[in-house]
């Protein structure tokens, strides 16, 4: 399955995640982000992001949008493309291991809800408190 990837996120952290994916991962075509930046409207980031899912509905099967956080404006408007794209689904909580995860095994399985569940889980899993006794040793 072909999936797109939608990263919308307040400020530019949505599209410095992209990049940083791409740091790692090399060019992604199929990644896009946006951001809501002061004095931008609403009603401007939704016109964007209703033009990416239209121009990845040609190319791809699927388009999967991320958001930071939950209740913001940026999930808000991911929240109302529902409307019109009602297999769309939309994960929130943004983070660079997310999102590599999304994509690393993006074509490695057409079951989109296993994706990204798993993805979820790495995204847990990489949150961790480092202290001293993280260093510890049983010697």
């Amino acid at each position: 399955m072909k999936r797109a990837f939608l990263v919308i996120t307040h400020g530019d952290m949505g599209i410095e995640t992209v990049k940083s994916l791409e740091l790692l991962m090399g060019p992604q075509e199929n990644v896009t982000g946006l951001g809501l930046h002061p004095g931008e409207s609403v009603d401007s980031l939704r016109e964007q992001t209703y033009k990416v899912l239209e121009d990845n509905a040609a190319s791809y099967d699927e388009t999967i949008i991320i958001v930071d956080l939950l209740g913001g404006s940026p999930s808000n408007v991911a929240l109302s493309t529902l409307a019109k794209y009602r297999e769309l689904k939309i994960v929130t909580g943004l983070s660079l291991p997310l999102l590599i995860n999304l994509q690393n095994f993006s074509e490695a399985t057409d079951d989109t809800d296993k994706l990204i569940n798993d993805s979820i889980e790495v995204a847990k899993d990489g949150v961790k408190l480092i202290d001293k006794n993280f260093l510890k040793h049983d010697n």
